[in-house]
């Protein structure tokens, strides 16, 4: 008897070794002939050994399907491109400010270095031997816009009528710019900027070199967060506001330090800066002038013999007195306190006497000696006052004796004092020098 069991179309079992057919009827004793099988691809599905694949359904979008697909795409692209451009836009502004104060550091760093400050034609080559890069790297931007360097028209360093370049080698006495008093004055308006676009031209009228009063001011004082265009005289066609301009303001002003240097009339005082090839003699009443900062000074006994060497940092000034050069604590002056106190008690002694006074050389009736001045009797009493009052001090200040000792010395000081500028004509004036204490 032969049974026949209807198989769904499908994949076949490995144990009852179906067959698969386009009726969808599977003999399952295998009646039928191998050879009798139905030929691949004929029925509802593939058909191998190892199981029959589901049949593939395609679909294609629609026009109009398509064309609702490239709307959405179009609003999208029109509602971030704006964000992703301004984006764009701000991440080339930080990096062109960020290269632009590089090149600023880099221009100062030279200057420094060098003992010079180039003009507008030689900034570049500058900059980029500094930072070790190509000059085009310095003179363009990343978006292909040129950068430009201003001076200022006021700018005057060395003397006044000297603008860049400026080369310190070239000054014995530094930057001697006076103004309208013939006051030494530090370099005036020693600044420049430094100019580029990160998106549209910059006007024509912006050139490498020295700008005009109007416009230079106008850009230096321009507020960036503002957002408006500088008030300058030139046509900034094609700009709605400043926020494509870059502007890096370099102030040389701190680059500069004075030196002075005095010397007493009766002494030959020399230096240099930078160099001991050859020393300069200070002319009376002295030498004034602006350094670029880190100048090595060097001083000089003699017109050969270096005394000693500093490093110009700070406003400093230094005094030639004795054939010994002194740190002046005065602004260069020679006064007294300028001087170290050996030298000052020393410059007194040497002073010419009160010839009027009450104690002199040719009147000391009422000295102790012929051979004393009126200079030396206060100083003696000074020296005993002060070893009298230590003495006092030491002990603790103490109401006894050596409070007594003190007070009556310095009387004798103070009498001692009066006498280089008056006469009493009672012998009970007597300014006698005092001994020390023991």
């Amino acid at each position: 008897m032969r049974t026949e069991v209807r198989a769904p179309v499908g994949c076949g079992s490995a144990a009852f070794d179906v067959r698969c057919f386009g009726s969808g009827w599977a003999d399952l004793r295998g009646s039928r002939p191998a050879s009798q099988g139905v030929l691949a691809g004929e029925g509802a599905g593939q058909c191998s050994r190892g199981g029959c694949a589901p049949r593939k359904s395609q679909r294609a979008f629609s026009l109009i399907e398509m064309i609702g697909v490239l709307a959405v795409i179009a609003i999208l692209a029109a509602v971030l491109a704006p964000a992703l451009i301004r984006q764009m836009d701000k991440l080339a502004g930080d990096q062109e400010s960020a290269a632009l104060k590089s090149f600023c550091d880099a221009l100062q760093g030279s200057i420094l270095r060098s003992r010079s400050i180039p003009s507008h034609t030689n900034w570049a080559p500058t900059v980029a031997t500094e930072l070790g890069v190509d000059i085009a790297t310095v003179t363009n931007s990343p978006r292909r816009q040129p950068r430009f360097f201003l001076i200022d028209p006021a700018l005057r360093i060395g003397n006044n009528s000297s603008v860049l370049p400026y080369n310190q080698t070239n000054w014995v006495s530094g930057s001697v710019v006076t103004n309208n008093d013939g006051v030494l004055v530090p370099p005036l308006s020693p600044r420049v900027m430094i100019l580029s676009s990160i998106g549209r031209a910059l006007p024509a009228g912006i050139t490498n070199g020295v700008a005009s009063s109007t416009n230079f001011n106008a850009i230096w004082d321009w507020n960036e967060v503002s957002g408006a265009l500088p008030a300058t005289s030139l046509t900034w066609t094609g700009w709605p506001n400043g926020e494509d301009l870059k502007v890096q303001r370099v102030n040389l002003s701190p680059l500069f330090v004075r030196l002075i240097l005095t010397t007493n009339v009766s002494n030959s005082a020399y230096y240099s800066i930078d160099s001991t090839n050859s020393s300069n003699k200070v002319l009376s009443p002295g030498r004034d002038g602006y350094f670029i900062r880190n100048s090595v000074l060097f001083l000089y006994q003699g017109t050969n013999n270096i005394d000693s060497q500093q490093i110009l940092t700070r406003d400093t000034s230094f005094v030639y007195e004795q054939n010994v050069w002194r740190s002046s604590l005065t602004g260069g002056s020679f006064l007294a306190g300028s001087m170290d106190l050996g030298s000052i008690v020393d410059k007194y002694l040497e002073a010419p006497e009160n010839a009027n006074a009450m104690y002199t050389l040719t009147n000391n009736a009422h000295g102790n000696t012929n051979s004393m001045t009126q200079q030396s009797v206060v100083v003696s009493n000074m020296i005993a006052y002060m070893t009298a009052y230590t003495n006092w001090a030491a002990a603790g200040f103490p109401n006894n004796g050596l409070k007594s000792t003190a007070v009556s010395i310095q009387g004798n000081m103070v009498t001692a004092v009066q006498g280089q500028y008056q006469r009493n004509g009672s012998d009970n004036y007597i300014p006698y020098p005092t001994a020390c204490p023991p």
